[in-house]
């Protein structure tokens, strides 16, 4: 016995079949999507990681030039010796407290001050001073520490001679040109052949 549907029961029921089609569909299409779409969003992500780290790198540089100085407070190897210093551009009241004697920087100059530590990693002895020469660089002019003959506290000149794995440290006044656009701390060691220098960003 055949029985006979009306016409719009049948209208309905294509409509849901189609509906339900159409639905299954659409959730396939959206499962194989997703993956591919997160593994876009990752990549795109370590991208940008790697780009960030890319800038920040170029941006520090090695320390062995001027237009590639180190991080302020970086630690640099100079012969047997792990150094790292801390600058006060403008150090003249300090300077020139520290002893009745001392005497006023020249004309259109001030006073730095460097704050020099260091480990020795040798394997006799060390001296601080006698090992590293350091000072100010300011635009494109090296200022020694050697050559500002004031006395101040906590003189470098005054550290003693250290064993292996000491720490020492000691100051040194600087005198350099005031006003100059750029100023950075610098490291060479007097013992090395190719006179290695490092240069440091001022904090």
């Amino acid at each position: 016995m055949n029985i006979e549907f009306p016409e719009i029961s049948k209208r309905l029921l294509a409509a849901s079949g189609a509906a339900l089609i159409g639905l299954a569909a659409l959730s396939a299409c959206s499962a194989g999507e997703d993956p591919a779409s997160d593994s876009d969003d990752t990549g795109t992500e370590e991208s940008a990681v790697e780009e960030v780290a890319e800038e920040e790198e170029a941006a520090t540089g090695d320390g062995t030039s001027p237009e590639s100085p180190l991080p302020a407070g970086s630690a640099v190897e100079i012969t047997d010796w792990t150094l790292n210093g801390t600058v006060e551009l403008d150090a003249t009241e300090a300077v020139l407290a520290a002893n009745e004697f001392n005497s006023e920087p020249a004309e259109g100059n001030q006073y730095g001050l460097i704050t020099l530590e260091g480990t020795y990693n040798g394997t006799a002895t060390g001296t601080l001073w006698l090992d590293a020469t350091f000072g100010i660089w300011a635009d494109g002019t090296f200022y020694d520490s050697i050559d500002c003959m004031n006395t101040v506290e906590n003189d470098v000149m005054d550290t003693a001679e250290v064993s292996p794995g000491s720490d020492s440290s000691g100051a040194a006044c600087v005198e350099i040109p005031t006003g100059a656009e750029s100023y950075l701390l610098y490291f060479e060691d007097i013992w090395s052949l190719d006179g290695t220098q490092y240069f440091v960003e001022i904090g």
